[in-house]
């Protein structure tokens, strides 16, 4: 089992920091590291969190998910919209700074943990 768990980190580290370094050399935008940052750690949280709870709490794993979905929006709405908002505009390459990394926390997120809930218990 725990070999999902490295598997996981490897993957997500590998994919969000190839993004972050074509990213970053395509839009030097100044809070990008913070961007992808913050999806790195929420994704890491509702991973840990589905998987010290898959086996006594099944039925609710979807929406320990959706919780995780939930704190990623508040996540933007607190912290880095502001930020997106110093100029009172929020232009395309700030929006992308933040869905970008966002969508690929999803979706491997997403992929690992159809893996993980796939794998019969031992």
């Amino acid at each position: 089992m725990y070999k999902q768990l490295i598997n996981f980190h490897l993957y997500l580290f590998v994919v969000l920091g190839v993004s972050y370094f074509i990213h970053d050399y395509i839009v030097s935008f100044d809070h990008l590291i913070l961007l992808y940052a913050l999806n790195l750690s929420i994704a890491v949280f509702v991973y840990w969190l589905v998987f010290l709870l898959r086996n006594k709490h099944k039925e609710y794993l979807g929406f320990y998910f959706l919780a995780g979905t939930l704190i990623k929006f508040i996540v933007f709405f607190i912290i880095v919209l502001p930020i997106f908002k110093e100029n009172n505009i929020v232009s395309k390459t700030e929006f992308l700074s933040f869905f970008i990394p966002y969508l690929l926390s999803l979706f491997v997120e997403t992929k690992s943990l159809i893996s993980l809930l796939n794998t019969p218990k031992k």
